[in-house]
């Protein structure tokens, strides 16, 4: 499916959306190399969450980049695809770190459930994509509604049912996480679980306005500095750099020397 012209709002929403994959990408390398340096299974898995999880924005940013260098689009095949196959593994991931630190013993039930339910899904889009020319693809999978902006897909069916399982179950699992670590007495995983509210409750908002909310360009450019913004608060609660552990223990000192 190719396009000869796309519109302003698909300017935008291919350049706000690559500025944002490159800005994950970056902070998941730096976390890591903080993995590889610590040898932390948790930080490694964390780095390919950061990616992962910006997957549903591949299709606008990689599509675009794509555009810009052929002058003609992806096929609606690998749009689906590259937007949809690493969900999962964010989500998966993302269980296996939760879970770990919440309820060990309920980790491997909880992980093979949802695995399972993600083969589903694997297999439920390739075989509509690929073996299945008779069925109504678009109509089952997503579909792009406005042709001057085909970067953007308009999910349908099961898809669309997967990604809205999988927005819920890392926001509500993450504010369980950033809860859990309010309430512990140390200072710094304090901060880190503020950190952690801040960013589960930006990537919430950001993916939901995506999904069901009519852009403009206004509004799209502040929905991806929010989605941004959660991996750079993703980044800062799970790493909680030295640069921030100045900043806000320098105020707790300034606070506690002031009682």
């Amino acid at each position: 499916m190719f396009f000869q012209e796309i519109s302003q709002l698909a300017h935008i929403s291919g350049i706000t959306a690559f500025i944002s994959i490159l800005v994950a990408f970056l902070l998941a390398g730096i976390i890591l190399g903080k993995a590889i340096k610590e040898k932390s299974r948790i930080l490694f898995e964390f780095s390919f969450c950061v990616v992962f999880t910006i997957s549903p924005w591949f299709p606008s940013g990689v599509g675009y980049l794509y555009f810009l260098i052929t002058g003609v689009h992806l096929p609606y095949e690998i749009y689906i695809i590259i937007g949809n196959l690493f969900v999962p593994l964010a989500i998966i991931f993302w269980l296996d770190i939760y879970l770990t630190a919440v309820s060990p013993s309920r980790r491997n039930l909880i992980l093979c459930i949802y695995i399972i339910f993600s083969i589903i899904f694997w297999i439920f889009a390739f075989y509509f994509l690929y073996f299945s020319p008779n069925a109504p693809v678009e109509e089952m999978l997503g579909i792009i509604d406005d042709p001057t902006n085909p970067f953007d897909i308009d999910y349908k069916g099961f898809v669309l049912l997967y990604l809205a399982t999988s927005i819920f179950t890392s926001c509500a699992t993450g504010f369980h996480f950033a809860a859990k670590s309010l309430k512990l007495e140390d200072k710094e995983i304090q901060w880190k679980g503020r950190f952690l509210l801040i960013a589960f409750l930006c990537f919430g908002i950001s993916a939901i306005a995506d999904s069901v909310i009519p852009m403009t360009e206004i509004s799209l450019v502040i929905f991806r500095i929010i989605l941004i913004l959660a991996n750079l608060f993703f980044y800062i609660g799970f790493i909680l750099p030295k640069w921030i552990k100045k900043i806000i223990f320098r105020e707790d000192k300034t606070q506690t020397d002031g009682i």
